[in-house]
This record gives structure tokens, C-alpha cells and sequence, in this order.
């Protein structure tokens, strides 16, 4: 358990550096969320098979996306495929069945 609890502080730690970097810098840093992504596909082998996660890490993740789609938005970016992953990243973590 002290493992998944380092992760989660390691997560939320990238999580800050990506948001302080969007509005820093105004465009999405491509990869530290490919970072970020990695991290969420270690955290999948301790969540499997639960029906929970912690609620601020499902804020940050939540937060985090809507701010990525805000500032594409903003930037008029036609290229979204790092918040597509980044998406299917997050919803793996919530759902075993999706994006095995």
C-alpha cells in the first residue's frame, strides 16, 4: 500500500508541474503528460479490481483534463491527440474494463 501511496503523491506532484506549465506557458507540455500517462498505467495495477480511488486524485485528474481542453480551446489547437490520451488514460484508471 505504501507503494500506491508514493505513486498517487508522485502523480499529484506531476499534476501541479503540468498546470503551473499551461498557465505559465499557455500551451500543454506534451511530455510530461506522456510522464503523467505512464504513472497512470502503474497506478492501473493497484486500482484493478477496486471500485475506488482517492478523491483528490480524482479531482486532480479531473482538473487537470478540463484545464488541458480549456487551453486547447483557447490556443485553437487542431491537435488533440495528447488530451485524447490523456483521456483514455484517465478513464482506464476508473473503469478495469475500458482500454485494457
Amino acid at each position: 500500500m505504501s507503494d500506491e501511496i508514493q505513486l498517487e503523491k508522485e502523480i499529484s506532484t506531476l499534476i501541479l508541474n503540468i498546470l503551473l506549465y499551461i498557465r505559465t506557458n499557455r500551451k500543454l507540455p506534451e511530455e510530461s503528460i506522456r510522464e503523467l500517462l505512464g504513472f497512470l498505467e502503474a497506478l492501473r495495477k493497484f486500482t484493478k479490481g477496486r471500485n475506488e480511488i482517492s478523491k483528490p486524485l480524482a479531482y486532480q485528474l479531473f482538473y487537470l483534463y478540463t484545464t488541458g481542453v480549456s487551453q486547447a480551446a483557447h490556443n485553437k489547437d487542431p491537435d488533440s491527440t495528447i488530451l485524447t490520451e490523456l483521456y483514455m488514460g484517465i478513464v482506464a484508471v476508473f473503469s478495469d474494463a475500458l482500454y485494457q
